[in-house]
């Protein structure tokens, strides 16, 4: 069902690949949450469903109006179809994509139904290659989207400084890019013992051990063997930790994950969940949180990790430098050896210190990566180009 509001400044039509899964999807779900009952009437459009993360349903309660288009590809003559007749349908005054392939389809649409504010979302530093593309594929679609960009947009918005540099190199018109950064909800990933405690007991940790944890798609891009390869060392010199993996199963690691796991001194003390909506409850019970990625943007479980008061170590990729700054360490990427430190260093470090990197972890956040911060900055943006 529609709602309606006689206060709406404009409509404002989202058009995804998915309303589950990564970063990008809970960046969009919790845009959109920070936007209901603000001026601007919000549509969302996804190829898909999803897994994991924000769904169907939660889509539907926070959403002005919601379709699910159900279609296993973006690239298909019928979903573009579809989408031409829902931008005629809505009418929207801006149509806001989301990540690469959705903004080649969605912007295109758009302009072809007569849109002219369209925004680009960038979500990676990369152009990733959908599953199955050729070779020949791949390349004619990184020369589409580079053409597309200079003519399709009117604002390209990355969530990365770093994917701005990144996109620019490619081709991509700086004149058009802005930086806001991904944005979540501070009162939801907050300290809670309560909750470090439940999810300590409920894995049979010892409510003293130290624990390493991540939090994401266990995706080869993730560089979970890099995980492993530093749990080994580290269990060599704290045999005491425990790690936490929340994101999927030993059975849904990649090959080379698969193989660093198995090569463990003591498997036992690795904990995995599948994923959790309620990330705000495993985050309290790490004493480090950790990504290991090859690349990224700026990851959103960062920023909750950070709120939540617990400390990072994290490969030196994408904006992680920049967002974790004092708070907490970086390291060189695809370093086993760098990595165990840095978690030794956090892990040893006294409860003075402990606090005090928790403190400012989560002050940082509250000031620079609310979602109320963001949302803000992206109406604005929608604003600035509808009174152009």
């Amino acid at each position: 069902m529609k709602k309606t509001s006689s206060n709406h400044v404009g409509t404002v039509l989202h058009f995804t690949p998915s309303v589950g899964g990564g970063g990008a999807e809970a960046m969009l779900c919790n845009l959109v949450e920070a936007m209901q009952g603000g001026p601007w009437r919000t549509v969302v459009v996804a190829v898909k469903t999803g897994t994991t993360g924000c769904k169907a349903e939660r889509m539907r309660e926070i959403a002005d109006v919601f379709y699910d288009l159900e279609s296993p590809s973006l690239l298909r003559p019928a979903l573009f179809k579809k989408l031409k007749a829902i931008i005629a349908t809505e009418k929207p005054d801006v149509v806001q994509t989301w990540m690469h392939h959705a903004d080649f389809v969605g912007g295109l649409a758009a302009r072809l139904s007569g849109v002219k504010h369209v925004v680009w979302g960038i979500h990676s530093r990369t152009i990733f290659r959908w599953p199955g593309d050729s070779d020949l594929k791949f390349s004619l679609f990184q020369m589409a989207i580079r053409a597309a960009s200079m003519a399709i947009p009117r604002k390209i918005v990355s969530c990365s400084e770093t994917a701005i540099n990144d996109h620019a190199s490619m081709g991509f018109p700086r004149r058009k890019m802005a930086f806001i950064a991904n944005g979540i909800c501070t009162k939801r990933f907050e300290p809670s013992v309560e909750k470090g405690v439940k999810t300590r007991l409920a894995l049979d940790i010892p409510l003293d051990a130290p624990v390493v944890g991540f939090v994401g798609r266990f995706h080869p891009v993730k560089n979970l063997q890099l995980y492993f390869r530093a749990a080994a060392i580290l269990q060599s010199k704290m045999p005491e930790t425990h790690f936490i993996m929340s994101g999927g199963s030993a059975e849904t690691l990649d090959e080379q994950a698969s193989a660093a796991f198995e090569s463990l001194p003591d498997r036992s003390k690795v904990h995995f969940l599948p994923f959790n909506a309620a990330t705000e409850e495993v985050y309290p019970a790490c004493s480090v949180f950790t990504l290991c990625s090859e690349s990224e943007a700026l990851p959103m479980t960062i920023l909750e990790a950070m709120a939540c008061g617990v400390p990072c170590v994290t490969t030196d990729v994408g904006d992680c430098a920049t967002v974790i700054a004092e708070t907490g360490l970086v390291v060189p990427p695809s370093d086993p050896s760098a990595l165990a430190v840095g978690w030794e260093k956090m892990l040893t470090a006294d409860s003075a210190t402990r606090n005090a990197l928790s403190q400012t972890a989560r002050a940082r956040v509250v000031a620079n990566f609310s979602i109320a911060h963001a949302a803000e900055q992206y109406q604005h943006t929608y604003q600035s180009l509808i009174e152009s």
